[in-house]
């Protein structure tokens, strides 16, 4: 479960370094890594959705064994409302921008044969961006709560547990 989650903290990072990178090479037209603005946009597009993606399986995974932790050790259920309240948090903000950073890709493709304005494509990137910003520190907080959430739970077992 750690490792999962520092390997998500560098994939955060990752995504968001390489998204602002292709959104300025769109403003400034230079290359990175011999690829043009184009190239890197599906680079970063593809490492940012399976950041994201990953970020939403452990949520997914870490509440179904929170919850089957809490049946088997007979704990609080009502830690379990924490972790529907994690989800309720995270889940709604990773899904728009994920469908925004997903639209402004294919978008390029738009720019890039006339049929879109290239000034509207590049306030939707600034749009995306913000707001990715925004879901790191939501994606942040809700790791602290599922961490706070488990020993919260691992401690009421070991009370149970002692005599």
């Amino acid at each position: 479960m750690w490792m999962l989650m520092y390997v998500s903290y560098l994939l955060m990072g990752m995504s968001f370094v390489f998204l602002g990178l292709t959104g300025l090479m769109g403003y400034f037209q230079f290359s990175v890594w011999s690829a043009n603005h184009m190239q890197f946009a599906l680079i970063s597009s593809i490492l940012y959705m399976f950041t994201e993606t990953l970020i939403m399986f452990y949520f997914i995974i870490t509440g179904k064994k929170i919850k089957e932790y809490i049946k088997e050790n007979q704990c609080d259920a009502e830690l379990y409302r924490g972790v529907i309240k994690m989800k309720m948090k995270l889940f709604p903000h990773v899904t728009i921008n994920m469908v925004i950073v997903g639209a402004q890709f294919i978008l390029g493709g738009a720019v890039h044969s006339g049929s879109f304005p290239g000034w509207a494509h590049g306030l939707m990137f600034d749009v995306a961006l913000l707001h990715f910003m925004w879901v790191i520190v939501i994606q942040h907080n809700c790791f602290k709560e599922n961490t706070e959430l488990v020993i919260t739970l691992h401690n009421q077992a070991q009370q149970k547990q002692t005599p």
